[in-house]
């Protein structure tokens, strides 16, 4: 149901003459992709050979390109907690005894930020989560998480289907910003089995949402993730439990955007 509202609506009770899709309406805007990106610009400058001082432009363009004036943070702010990140990911050295392959290198079907070769453990991916803050409490659950993550299996797949060779291993690197940088990461190896048990699943979904987007298979909800998702509650909850999909009654908390 989420895709469907991200993307020009093919949801029957949606439809509408003009493409489009919703965007939750937001009062105060919140800097945490942006962060992310920028932390992963910077830690990319810095292992294509870029200095310090490179590396900090950079940074600083990239907040600056798509900063929002408001009054909860200023620009000069999030840069220093954005070069806070690549300062931690630079010192932890995550890469040594590693051939880099490819950096932020868009694939058919998806873009994995590091793919690299360890000189004794092979061919791998690694991909960068940054936080502003994580409660102690669950880190080491967010961790194992990425375990069985879709995202990351689908990396060792597609990166194995381009370069022609399996992939061995996958890496999530989890950079946490405050109170103090902090860098956790988790190393799963990946076997040709576990690889193909999950791509069994991984081909139902693929042709399910191509069904879903053909009109030949009904869009139906996932209730468990519309309040106990990975991310909260889900920013369309009140559209589908409250609106009932109603377009009407939608525009009192989002917004339709041509598309």
């Amino acid at each position: 149901m989420l895709r469907q509202f991200k993307r020009p609506s093919t949801l029957s009770v949606l439809h509408e003459a003009d493409p489009h899709v919703w965007e939750p309406r937001t009062v105060e805007w919140d800097p945490a992709r942006l962060l992310g990106i920028a932390v992963q610009a910077g830690y990319n400058i810095h292992l294509k050979g870029g200095g310090d001082d490179i590396v900090e432009a950079h940074v600083a363009a990239v907040l600056g390109s798509s900063f929002v004036e408001q009054t909860r943070y200023t620009l000069e702010g999030l840069t220093k907690l954005a070069l806070r990140g690549v300062a931690a990911l630079i010192e932890k050295d995550l890469f040594d005894r590693h051939s880099i392959l490819d950096l932020d290198v868009p694939l058919t079907h998806s873009r994995p930020d590091v793919v690299s070769r360890h000189e004794s453990q092979g061919l791998g991916v690694t991909d960068l989560k940054v936080a502003r803050q994580i409660d102690e409490r669950y880190r080491v659950k967010r961790m194992s998480e990425y375990e069985t993550d879709d995202q990351f299996w689908h990396y060792a797949w597609e990166v194995g289907e381009h370069w022609g060779e399996p992939v061995k291993w996958f890496r999530a690197v989890q950079v946490i910003l405050t109170p103090k940088a902090l860098v956790l990461q988790e190393t799963v190896t990946v076997t040709p089995e576990r690889l193909h048990f999950w791509l069994q699943g991984a081909q139902q979904h693929w042709a399910d949402m191509q069904a879903e987007d053909e009109g030949t298979r009904p869009v139906v909800p996932r209730w468990p993730n519309c309040r106990g998702g990975k991310y909260g509650v889900c920013v369309f909850y009140d559209a589908c439990h409250n609106f009932n999909h109603d377009p009407q009654k939608m525009l009192t908390y989002y917004d339709r955007v041509p598309k």
